[in-house]
C-alpha cells in the first residue's frame, strides 16, 4: 500500500469519525438520552380522547417546548379518560389553574400537549417561588381536547348538509309561491285590487276637494250667523229701553188702581157700587140715544124689556 492509499484512507476514516461524533450530540441534545440527563419533573394528565397523541410528543407553553410525553397514553380502568404522562422541564412552573389541551401542528397534523394559562392569570402577581402557585411534580390534572382539523371537518360537513337541506326547503316554498300565491289566478285578483285602490283613491281626492267647498260654504255662513246674532242683540238693546218704559207704565196703572181702590171718590164707587155703576151705564146709553138736547129716561125701560130682567 502506498503513502496515497493510507492518506486517503486516514482522510476517510477522520471523516466517518466526525460525522458520527456529529450523529451523536445530536442524539444526545435532541434524543432520550440528552433528555434523560436534563433535570425534569412529571405530571399526569387525563384527557377525554388523546387522539393522535404518541409517546414523545411535545409539551408546548406559549409556542416553546417546556417537555415531553414520557410513555403512550394508558386508558383509565373506568374507560373514561386517557391518562398522559408528561415530564416537564424543571425550570418551568406551570400556574395553578392552567389549561392542558391537545393541539395540531403543521400539514399532517402532528399532535401535542399545549398548556394555556387561565384567562384571569396576571403574570405581575405570578411568583415562581411560591410553590402554592404552581402544580408541583406528581400533580394530576384534568386536560382538554382542542378542536383540530377532523373536527372541524366533521362540523363542517354538518354545516353543509343543514345548508343543502335548507335550500331544498327554500326550493319547495319558492314553488309553492310561484305556482300559488303568483298563479295566473291571483296576479288577476291582485291587479283588480290595485286598479280598484287606485279608483278608491281618485274618489277620495274628489271627495276632499268637494269637502273643501263644504266646508268654505258652512264657514261663510257661520260667519253670516255671527253677523245675524250680533244685530239680534243690538236691536234687543234698542228694545230694552221701550221694554222699561211699559213697565214703568204697567206699575203706574198698577198703582192708580190701587190708590182708587184704597180712596172714597167717584172710581171707587164705580168699581164697588153697584148701582151707581148702572145709572152711570143708563145715563151714557141715553145721551147715546137722544143726545143732550132732547135727553129723556128711556134707557130703565130697555133694560126692563131685555129677557131676565
Amino acid at each position: 500500500m502506498t503513502r496515497d492509499d493510507k492518506a486517503l484512507e486516514i482522510k476517510v476514516g477522520l471523516f466517518v469519525a466526525v460525522g458520527f461524533a456529529f450523529i451523536a450530540v445530536m442524539v444526545f441534545k435532541f434524543g432520550s438520552v440528552g433528555q434523560g440527563f436534563s433535570s425534569t419533573y412529571s405530571l399526569i394528565v387525563n384527557f377525554p380522547s388523546a387522539d393522535g397523541l404518541i409517546k414523545r410528543s411535545d409539551v408546548k407553553l406559549a409556542g416553546a417546548r417546556i417537555g415531553y410525553v414520557t410513555e403512550t397514553p394508558q386508558i383509565s380502568r373506568n374507560v373514561g379518560s386517557v391518562a398522559v404522562s408528561l415530564s416537564v422541564q424543571e425550570n418551568v412552573h406551570i400556574p395553578l389553574g392552567s389549561h392542558f389541551q391537545i393541539g395540531s401542528s403543521g400539514l399532517l397534523g402532528d399532535r401535542f400537549v399545549e398548556v394555556v394559562p387561565d384567562a384571569n392569570f396576571d403574570p405581575s402577581k405570578f411568583n415562581p417561588d411560591d410553590p402554592k402557585q404552581y402544580y408541583q411534580s406528581g400533580a394530576k390534572v384534568d386536560g382538554e381536547k382542542k378542536p383540530g382539523l377532523d373536527e372541524l371537518q366533521a362540523k363542517g360537513a354538518q354545516v353543509l348538509d343543514q345548508l343543502t337541506q335548507e335550500i331544498k326547503d327554500l326550493n319547495v316554498v319558492t314553488v309553492k309561491i310561484k305556482d300559488g300565491v303568483l298563479g295566473e289566478k291571483n296576479l288577476g285578483n291582485i291587479e283588480t285590487t290595485i286598479s280598484n285602490l287606485k279608483t278608491t283613491t281618485e274618489n277620495f281626492t274628489t271627495m276632499s276637494k268637494n269637502l273643501d267647498v263644504v266646508v268654505k260654504n258652512a264657514q261663510g255662513t257661520i260667519d253670516q250667523a255671527n253677523k245675524t246674532m250680533v244685530t239680534i242683540n243690538g236691536a234687543a238693546g234698542d228694545l230694552r229701553p221701550a221694554i222699561d218704559d211699559l213697565r214703568k207704565v204697567f206699575a203706574q196703572a198698577q198703582d192708580f188702581l190701587k190708590s182708587a181702590d184704597n180712596s172714597n171718590g167717584l172710581l171707587h164707587l164705580l168699581l164697588h157700587d153697584k148701582q151707581t155703576s148702572d145709572n152711570l151705564r143708563a145715563f151714557i146709553s141715553n145721551i147715546r140715544a137722544h143726545g143732550m138736547v132732547f135727553y129723556h129716561d128711556t134707557a130703565d125701560k130697555r133694560d126692563a124689556q131685555k129677557p131676565g130682567r
